[in-house]
């Protein structure tokens, strides 16, 4: 096969295209040389690339004879089954030992794959065979493909996307029928003037009107927990208070009080200083006390839901009463 490749270094030469500029022939005939050097060395995927340059270069079709060998060596017989058939139709003034090596690789690879009808009504579709775009609906050719599962697709710019899988045989023709569908749009029943407005008010009402949700006692009762917490910031201080003034009125009692020998007495600022702890204490101790009180009575009415019901008259909140 590689001795094939090389022959085709002289049909460039050959061809009877005037046309064709001087240039682009000899570079697709450089590009072809650097190609089938590499093909020579077994590096089949530099050489593809070399053989197309070569063939966008300058459309030889006898070029197609290298791309088919290379392809075919590269396991890709789909790619190498068509190169070597577009080499058949379009240079047929190649020599006649090309040409019969070209016939004979095709028969070699058309017994090793199966091929694909696609069945698709709707007219222009593009069809797909593996992600590669193969032509449009309907589609006329049998595709050829590999033994094995392959992905069908038919996209229309006016459908939804349709996609089927066919597990091809070597030797036979399978079918496949594609139908493609209109998307489905859902429709969204059109609402009077205001309705979407009075929708959210009513939405945001009965948000407002429901209590906190609780999953405890202790919960939705933030001014009782308040309320409680003075209380018992109170009580410390009164007791703090009340230990200071203890303390000031024994010292004072030792120092210059009826436990002590002195006989100047106290003066008023030390009695001050007790008389105003007392006071500090005393206060205290009331803020606690009240603050307790507020927060049993919050115990008991916060984290409850309050209600107004009429009692007389058809007007709501004209004569009410609040029920807990």
């Amino acid at each position: 096969m590689h001795v094939a490749a090389l022959l085709l270094l002289g049909f460039l030469a050959q061809s009877s295209d005037s046309t064709a500029s001087a240039e682009a022939k000899a570079k697709a005939q450089s590009l072809l040389t650097e190609g089938s050097a590499l093909y020579e060395k077994g590096d089949y995927a530099d050489a593809l690339d070399k053989f197309k340059q070569a063939f966008a270069t300058y459309d030889s079709p006898k070029l197609l004879f290298n791309i088919g060998q290379a392809n075919r060596d590269l396991g890709r017989p789909v790619e190498a089954l068509e190169a070597f058939e577009r080499f058949l139709i379009g240079a047929l003034d190649a020599a006649p030992e090309t040409i019969e090596d070209a016939k004979k690789s095709v028969e070699e690879l058309q017994k090793k794959l199966g091929r694909v009808r696609v069945d698709c009504q709707t007219d222009n579709a593009t069809i797909s065979l593996d992600g590669k775009d193969v032509g449009l609906a309907p589609l006329a050719k049998l595709l050829w493909a590999t033994p094995g599962r392959h992905q069908v697709t038919a996209r229309h710019w006016t459908f939804a996307p349709a996609i089927e899988d066919v597990e091809v045989r070597a030797g036979a023709v399978q079918t496949v029928r594609i139908v493609l569908q209109v998307p489905q749009v859902k429709a969204v029943a059109a609402q009077p003037a205001g309705a979407e407005a009075a929708a959210e008010r009513t939405d945001l009402a009965s948000k407002e009107s429901k209590p906190a949700e609780a999953s405890g006692w202790w919960m939705g009762r933030t001014w009782t927990w308040v309320a409680a917490g003075s209380a018992a910031l109170f009580t410390v201080g009164a007791g703090a208070a009340g230990l200071a003034m203890q303390s000031k009125y024994d010292s004072l009692n030792k120092s210059c009080g009826s436990g002590s020998t002195s006989t100047t007495g106290c003066t008023d600022s030390d009695i001050s200083a007790v008389t105003t702890r007392r006071n500090a204490a005393n206060v205290m101790w009331a803020l606690a006390g009240a603050s307790a009180v507020t927060a049993g009575v919050l115990f008991f009415v916060e984290g409850h839901p309050v209600t107004v019901t009429p009692v007389a008259g058809q007007t709501v909140g004209l004569i009410g009463g609040l029920r807990y």
